[in-house]
């Protein structure tokens, strides 16, 4: 199911939503853009990390699966030990939906989408900012049903380290990629994320901070095929505003760095170089998609 195509039944349930008194109880005050409970009767929890999708990570068993919720749907990822999505094409859900401190769950059918994660289509975009709880069972994933319990909120459109990481590649300081020394560490810059292969490398950046910071963020991608470049650090803000990719309705960095489109003099990210073709052929259609959105691409540098 894709996220760009809501159910009659979705429709119906978020007008509900709209109108329901649990979006103006008093927001619950949690630092964490997304995370998981610690405890709930009859589920499996542990303590949970920022995913690679710009989500948050529970260890369910011997499952390492990643919520990620957006404006246009929920997303539940398999990952393996190095953070890769492991597709489930067989595999199937329920999800029981509860806003804020409503009482009312809406439950929700989830199935396989095209980025290999099991989720549901449905607009959460009237109740953005509001706390989502989360009851979840995953079947088809593991030799029994996996059940767990899960809170957060839709993604305010930041980018995650993980998808800076990807952006950045490199240390500035010593130019290994990045993760090849463990973690890398983060490095703020007049408010901009540097990272570096170690903490050595903090200590040579923080003494000449223009010098490294100019070097990644005004950096111009390598071109992968006409008309289509790498995206890079200077790009980040691009990217974070248009946040998803207008062909498979993902979000950017999902499967791996984003890429940058020479799309009539506008720049459009996508998720993977076999998004590019479509754009090419129909770069009407996206742009006009682009605008209802909201989004407005920047010219092409």
């Amino acid at each position: 199911m894709s996220l760009s195509n809501l159910t009659r039944i979705s429709a119906m349930v978020l007008a509900t939503l709209a109108m329901s008194s649990s979006l103006i109880a008093q927001q619950h005050d949690h630092a964490d853009h997304q995370h998981a409970t610690h405890s709930h009767d009859g589920h499996d929890h542990s303590a949970v990390e920022q995913g690679p999708n710009g989500g948050t990570i529970q260890i369910v068993g011997t499952q390492r699966i990643e919520t990620v919720i957006v404006p246009k749907g929920i997303m539940f990822m398999l990952l393996d030990s190095d953070g890769k999505v492991v597709g489930a094409p067989k595999a199937s859900g329920s999800l029981k939906l509860r806003v804020g401190e409503g009482k009312k769950d809406y439950p929700y059918e989830l199935k396989p989408l095209k980025n290999n994660a099991i989720g549901v289509a449905v607009d959460l975009s009237s109740v953005s900012g509001h706390l989502l709880h989360m009851d979840v069972t995953l079947n088809g994933v593991a030799s029994q049903p996996v059940s767990f319990h899960a809170m957060g909120k839709v993604a305010d459109g930041k980018l995650s380290d993980a998808v800076l990481i990807s952006l950045q590649a490199t240390c500035p300081v010593s130019g290994k990629k990045l993760g090849s020394m463990g973690a890398p560490p983060k490095v703020m810059v007049e408010g901009k994320p540097l990272f570096v292969c170690c903490a050595g490398c903090s200590d040579r950046v923080k003494a000449a901070p223009q010098q490294y910071l100019a070097k990644y963020y005004t950096a111009k991608g390598e071109q992968v095929r006409p008309g289509v470049f790498k995206a890079t650090l200077a790009d980040a803000s691009a990217i974070a505003a248009q946040k998803v990719c207008p062909v498979m309705d993902e979000p950017l960095g999902g499967m791996g760095a984003p890429l940058k489109v020479n799309v009539k003099g506008k720049a459009v990210y996508i998720c993977c170089v076999g998004c590019a073709k479509k754009l090419h052929t129909q770069p009407d259609e996206y742009l006009a998609k682009l605008t209802k959105m909201g989004v407005k691409p920047p010219a092409m540098k």
